[in-house]
């Protein structure tokens, strides 16, 4: 494996064919989308993050260009509120390509994203041409048959359009390993310095994976190749110094970023999901996910897919690893570590087992391809025999896992195994002049098939995925069906539509709201301030992920009212659409459209409702909770407290302020737990032993009371009915008892005549099912049927990654109730096996008392209330001593002023910026600065100078010897 960094080449030609190849294939790739009417827009993170954030960060350029010392640090777009620069950090500040925003106007952000798209992919493979040309291949076929291998694989050609900027670690560890090169050779570091800088600043994410793969490589290289040839102390010195300089050049960036990754609700998340190895399925398609580049299963984030080539790229280099052994040991070693998830979970900063880090895996894989191309002309006979018997092997093993799971998707792939294998063997025979050409010829047609699989809207095609053209402009200027027109959010208030109900099309949910004039309760980014999180998780949100933590609240109405959520939008014919919150009162519609059928639950409307118990952003409240007292407190009571009272996080906040009233908070409901067998669950702790897939099971509320209780409940009405699970676990069947019981259950079934039955076939039929699906795993849902729709409580599969959580409690909100009580709810677990939970029905009252304490907050809001960006301000008389209490997230980035002097800031309700203020009339003014920025700066600035030193030593070095 030799490297040479001769420049008297002139390797024009080379860019040339392949930015020709490139278009050859993305014609395919991209105009797959077009012709089918689709944009490049995937409908969830393209559409909700990475084009929306985009523009919100070209608008703030723009506004830093024009007013450098006037930008804003705070952003009221951001969900509750939260800080610009971690999110711009992670998706955009390193991000070179959004730059080239500048270039263009605010009305064709959408084209630039479009355009940027297509650049950065082709980057990709320009990246791997300028490395593999160092590599000493020494002819174009091969270069541009490696650049199409490592451009156009299955990662990337979801990746591209999905989060476009995993495409940017594609272009960076290339040129890292160069770096590292030319310093192991003697030469320059100052390379190095860059690649490493970029590295730090694209994503911390990716810096933590390219720095792994960096130090993997360099110390195959110093053991394989430069054991005895090194000048330790020298390069030693180099390398620290390049990463040295690096890291204090990156401070700006990686100190507020790594304080903001600490205070988010991604820290803390179980090891590899608790895992210690993969399901079965997983190993049953990993040989077919090398080539399968139609593929979108992702097992894993195990996302390969390369054209056919790569099976005999792989074992070339394997066969004369001793010619290659940097490429053949990087290959090996990626291949043991995809066997274990602990290997995935410590690629992905200790977190979920995801396999992301393949991406890496790209690298060495193109470069087999290559160098098979480089070396056809010598290919001897014993090694295309040797390929045909992998070829052999590999279609047996294929067969197996065909007659398991017959994927359609594996066709196009063991159809250019085949031609490939052919094409080697004529081409060996025959020795054609221009048989890298041929291969080379192969492998374009083979990625362009690939693509088009891929792409295609048949087959659950990616490009069904994509946003319709011009949709997401339609999204911007009718935000909300155009119910939004007129609102603002600049006095702090949100809204929110109704769970499960506000549905666009294309499968297109509103998970952020940058391109509307109003702010979004819900938000969807990967840094998520961790107290919102802790918050939902206190108040037992069903709906709580780690990514958005918030979504609708299940429509609980105390909790919507205490975030100040003021409007909700909903959708007629779409689930939940009854389930209104109290206190929201119908305000504007648009017109109803009705099917040609004239059904009227396909009839589609667009309806606002307007709050009137909206709590304001900023109040002042006598009353207090601590932290000993709140922790006794379940989920419904706990948001029910919020309008008597501030819950502070020490027990001192709370000193000499009046005590929460904490009596008649909710109201239990006596209730019987049936099973549709008749079986009568009983006991404090429900026990389900579930082993029948048709088996559900019946609350029925209030069965036969008497006495004071029942009086009580007769009187019940304007209430919120709550079923509050906890202490949830769940056993699983293991996998022979699941296919058991199940196989024994369809031959006992008397409605199937007696020819149908057929015991063994349906044995293997649930044997595969259950195989495919992970049997077992702890995944399952508690699902409830109530008198407005539908709830649920979610544990996910440890096989969900980045949105797995432990889910032990949950607090349903069955909806708004005036008057009595719903007879029976109907709770259908998703799985067979063991079921234990406790669970009480509660109401919560939503009536007068309730009310009259949301305008006593209302009443004691803060006056003269203004939202400058980053600052708040406002005044307030005060009767006695309490707590300005807030819906703004808590950080420690704020700081608070009162009359001109600074006072602590608390942080309330748990997750939220509070002070504690005495008698008499307050000036109060809440100012954000990002956490930890002042000190990357500093680190940065003493990065520059380090480097500046440096560099005009250098220069001076070479002035004076040259």
């Amino acid at each position: 494996m030799q490297f040479s960094f001769d420049q008297k080449n002139n390797h024009h030609r080379l860019y040339l064919k392949y930015t020709a190849a490139f278009l050859i294939v993305a014609l395919f790739v991209y105009g797959t989308y077009l012709i089918t009417g689709h944009s490049f827009i995937w409908y969830i993170d393209g559409a909700n993050q990475h084009l929306p954030l985009l523009k919100a960060y070209r608008q703030t350029l723009a506004q830093f260009i024009c007013h450098p010392l006037h930008n804003t640090q705070w952003s009221w777009k951001l969900g509750l509120g939260a800080a610009k620069f971690p999110i711009f950090a992670y998706y955009d500040i390193g991000d070179i390509f959004a730059y080239l925003t500048l270039l263009f106007p605010v009305s064709k952000i959408v084209f630039a994203y479009h355009l940027i798209i297509i650049l950065r992919l082709y980057c990709v493979g320009l990246a791997f041409c300028f490395f593999a040309r160092h590599f000493k291949l020494l002819h174009t076929p091969a270069i541009i048959t490696g650049a199409l291998v490592y451009t156009f694989n299955a990662f990337l050609l979801y990746a591209n359009c999905a989060q476009p900027f995993f495409a940017t670690p594609f272009i960076i560890f290339p040129l890292i390993l160069l770096a590292i090169e030319r310093v192991l050779q003697g030469k320059s570091c100052w390379p190095l310095i860059g690649a490493f800088t970029w590295m730090l600043i694209s994503n911390f994410y990716f810096a933590y994976m390219l720095g792994i793969g960096a130090f993997i490589y360099l110390g195959l290289r110093v053991l394989i190749t430069y054991r005895l040839r090194l000048n330790y102390l020298v390069v030693l010195a180099r390398l620290v110094g390049a990463t040295i300089t690096s890291l204090l050049l990156a401070g700006f960036i990686l100190v507020p970023e790594f304080h903001a990754v600490l205070n988010s609700t991604r820290s803390g998340s179980p090891f590899a999901n608790g895992m210690h190895g993969y399901p079965p399925y997983y190993y049953l398609a990993l040989p077919s996910q090398l080539i399968n580049g139609g593929n979108r299963d992702f097992y894993f984030w195990t996302a390969l897919g390369f054209a056919s080539i790569a099976l005999f790229g792989i074992t070339y280099v394997l066969r004369h690893i001793k010619r290659y052994p940097i490429i053949a040991t990087s290959i090996l070693i990626s291949g043991g570590m995809l066997l274990l998830p602990c290997f995935a979970a410590f690629m992905n900063a200790f977190m979920s087992p995801s396999n992301r880090w393949t991406l890496m895996l790209c690298l060495p894989v193109a470069l087999a391809c290559a160098i098979l191309t480089e070396r056809l002309p010598h290919l001897s006979r014993a090694t295309l025999k040797l390929f045909t018997l992998v070829t052999v092997g590999y279609t047996g093993i294929i067969f197996l896992d065909y007659l398991f799971e017959n994927n359609e998707m594996l066709f196009i792939p063991m159809v250019f195994l085949y031609v490939t294998l052919l094409a080697l063997w004529l081409l060996h025979r025959h020795s054609q002049n221009h048989s890298q050409h041929w291969l080379l010829a192969i492998v374009l047609i083979n990625v362009l098939f690939n693509a088009v699989y891929f792409e295609a809207p048949y087959n659950g095609g990616y490009s069904k995925e994509m946003l319709p053209l011009g949709a997401f402009q339609n999204l911007e200027q009718n935000s909300y069906n155009g119910l939004a027109a007129g609102l603002t959010g600049k006095t702090g208030y949100r809204v929110s539509t109704l769970s499960q109900n506000y549905q666009l099309g294309a499968d297109y949910t509103m998970y952020n709201n940058l391109t509307a004039p109003v702010n979004l309760l819900n938000s969807y980014y990967s840094i998520q301030n961790k107290y919102v999180g802790q918050f939902a998780q206190q108040m037992q949100n069903t709906q709580y992920e780690a990514n958005y933590p918030l979504q609708q609240l299940d429509d609980r109405t105390a909790l919507l009212d205490f975030l100040n959520v003021k409007y909700l939008f909903t959708q007629i014919g779409n689930p939940n659409a009854q389930k209104i919150p109290a206190g929201f009162v119908l305000d504007k519609t648009t017109q109803k459209v009705t099917s040609i059928n004239n059904q009227p639950g396909n009839s589609q409307q667009t309806r606002r409702y307007k709050n009137t118990a909206a709590f304001p952003l900023l109040y002042w409240q006598k009353r207090a909770l601590t932290p000993r007292q709140a922790n006794k407190l379940s989920g419904t009571q706990r948001e029910r407290a919020l309008a008597a009272g501030v819950i502070v996080s020490n027990a001192r906040d709370a000193a000499n302020l009046a005590p929460v009233r904490l009596t008649n908070l909710t109201i239990s409901i006596p209730y019987q737990l049936v099973s549709s067998h008749g079986v009568r669950i009983t006991g404090k702790t429900k026990i389900l032993q579930r082993q029948d897939a048709n088996e559900s099971y019946t609350i029925v509320l209030n069965p036969r009371v008497k006495g004071k209780q029942n009086k009580q409940l007769k009187k019940i009405q304007n209430y919120e009915l709550h079923l509050e699970f906890t202490n949830v676990h769940y056993t699983p069947m293991n996998l022979r008892q699941q296919v058991r019981i199940e196989a024994q259950t369809e031959n006992n079934d008397l409605t199937r005549g007696p020819l149908a039955k057929n015991a063994k076939m349906d044995y293997y039929r649930y044997l595969h099912y259950h195989v495919i699906n992970g049997t077992p795993n702890h995944g399952f849902t508690l699902k409830v049927v109530g008198p407005y729709g539908t709830e649920k409580l979610y544990q996910p599969k440890r096989t969900i990654l980045s949105f797995y959580k432990i889910v032990r409690a949950g607090t349903m909100n069955l909806g708004f109730i005036q008057h009595g009580l719903p007879q029976t709810l109907t709770l259908t677990p998703s799985k067979m096996g063991t079921y234990r939970f406790k669970l009480r029905v509660v109401a919560e009252p939503l009536g007068k008392q309730y009310f009259n304490q949301v305008k006593n907050v209302q009443r004691h809001a803060l006056n003269n209330i203004r939202l400058n960006g980053d600052h708040v301000t406002g005044t307030i008389t005060t009767p006695q001593t309490g707590i300005l209490a807030s819906s703004i997230p808590y950080s420690t980035g704020w700081q608070a002023s009162d009359n001109g002097h600074p006072v602590k800031v608390l942080r309330v309700n748990t997750a939220f910026v509070g002070l504690r203020l005495p008698k008499g009339h307050h000036q109060i003014e809440l100012s954000y600065r990002v956490p930890a920025l002042k000190l990357g700066a500093f680190i940065s600035l003493i990065g520059i100078i380090v480097t500046f030193t440096a560099a005009s030593l250098t220069l001076f070095s070479r002035r004076k010897n040259g």
